[in-house]
């Protein structure tokens, strides 16, 4: 498992049913890489976008961006704490530029102090 990885899941998120959806690892390789660590930390991929949107703290995926069959929104204000175990197959990564927007939202979310090349 590497950072910018996009996998499938079955999680139950917070005022939802479970239901299959891509997951975005979000959490250093140091932690991914780690067999002794069975924890990584992931964003949610969303093709439902709500009005007003996109958020600062959110970030659009083209259709067809690391084998996801839906245009999406990484829900970056949303990092949850995962098994390892819980993601089921890998979709694809996504590409450096994306990372980038996703860190960018990330910062917002998390109220950390980003630079100007951010």
């Amino acid at each position: 498992m590497r950072r910018g990885e996009v996998w499938w899941a079955t999680p139950r998120l917070a005022g939802g049913s479970p239901k299959r959806r891509p997951l975005l690892i979000v959490s250093d390789d140091v932690f991914n890489c780690n067999e002794r660590y069975p924890k990584v930390m992931v964003v949610h991929l969303t093709s439902v976008q709500r009005p007003g949107g996109p958020f600062d703290w959110e970030v659009t995926v083209a259709r067809g961006v690391a084998g996801i069959d839906k245009a999406s929104v990484a829900k970056c204000c949303e990092v949850y704490t995962f098994e390892k175990a819980q993601l089921q197959s890998v979709i694809g990564t996504l590409p450096r530029d994306v990372m980038r927007k996703i860190d960018r939202a990330l910062a917002v979310a998390l109220s950390l102090s980003h630079g100007p090349e951010s």
